[in-house]
Formats: structure tokens, sequence, C-alpha cells
């Protein structure tokens, strides 16, 4: 029973993983599709993933987001499940993980054209806004982690607080009986 329960919670983690960064995928598409469309519309031109412009995402992006979605929520109920690399210090497995998104995205982009690879300018900005963005969302997670920490801290000090005034109670009773 136990052993279905954990597959159960990793099959569900794993979903999880999976329409958090596939949805964080399409809003940064969506947002940065309507941006480029405006101020830059030549993009439609140079990138597979703002080929329709301000129409709407093509198929095959949706596909590939399925795709990228799917490596990346692999790659993160790898590094922070706790079942394969328990023993990394935290900060490795969020530089892994870095490093296997920043090397999913630039295979992906090279495979699908999702910028144009060709052209050096574009990498050398794709690199530093990859980083900053990224940099943005660890910042945030482990802001997310602090606050479900500090959390969890007072439940258990409630909870160590409401053992010991039952042991103490039942101190009392058998003192008195």
């Amino acid at each position: 029973m136990d052993k279905e329960k954990n597959k159960v919670s990793v099959i569900t983690g794993f979903l999880r993983e999976f329409t958090t960064i596939f949805t964080l995928i399409v809003l940064s598409i969506s947002l940065s599709g309507t941006f480029m469309s405006v101020y830059y519309p030549e993009i439609q031109n140079l990138s597979a993933i703002f080929a329709l412009g301000r129409e709407g995402l093509p198929y095959t992006a949706i596909m590939q987001s399925v795709g990228f979605a799917l490596i990346m929520a692999f790659a993160s109920r790898f590094l922070f499940s706790g079942y394969f690399t328990s023993k990394m210090p935290f900060m490795w497995r969020y530089f892994l993980f870095f490093i296997a998104t920043l090397f999913t995205t630039s295979v992906f982009s090279i495979i699908f054209k999702w910028f144009p690879v060709n052209i050096l300018r574009a990498w050398l900005i794709f690199i530093p806004v990859f980083f900053i963005f990224f940099t943005i969302a660890i910042v945030f997670s482990l802001l997310l982690l602090k606050f479900e920490d500090k959390k969890y801290n007072k439940l258990l000090e409630k909870s160590n607080t409401k053992l010991l005034q039952l042991m103490y109670t039942l101190f009392l009773i058998t003192i008195f009986i």
C-alpha cells in the first residue's frame, strides 16, 4: 500500500511540475510574442514560435512546449524530489537545473528554430536574459520555501506545545491516582 502511495505521489508531483512549467512557457511566449509583434514585427520571419504574430501560437510551438515541459519536469523531479539527490546541497541542485534548462532551451531553439540561432547577437541577448529570468525564478522559489519553512516551524512549535501540555496533564493524573 505504501509503495502505491509513493508511486501516486511521484506521478502527481511530476504532473504538477509539468503543468506548472508548461503554463509558464505558454504565458512567457504569449507575453513576449505580444510585445515583440508590436515593437519588432519582423520577428515573424525570424522565429518559428512567433510565426503567426498577434494571431496566436502555432500548434507546432505548443507541442514543442509540451516536449520541453516534459523534459524539464523530469529534470526538476529528479533534482528536487529527494529520491535521487538527497545528499546533494540545494544550491548545486539549482545550478544543475540551470544547466539542464539552458541546455534544453538551446537544443530546442536550434532544432525548432525558436529564434535565429545563426545570428550571434541573438545568442548574446538570449543568454543574459535567460540568466536574469532564471535568477528571478530561483529567488522567488527560495522566498516561497522560506515562507513555507516558517509556516511549518510555527505548526511544529504549536504541536510540540500541545504535546508537552498533554504529557504534563498525564503526568499530573498519574501522580494523583
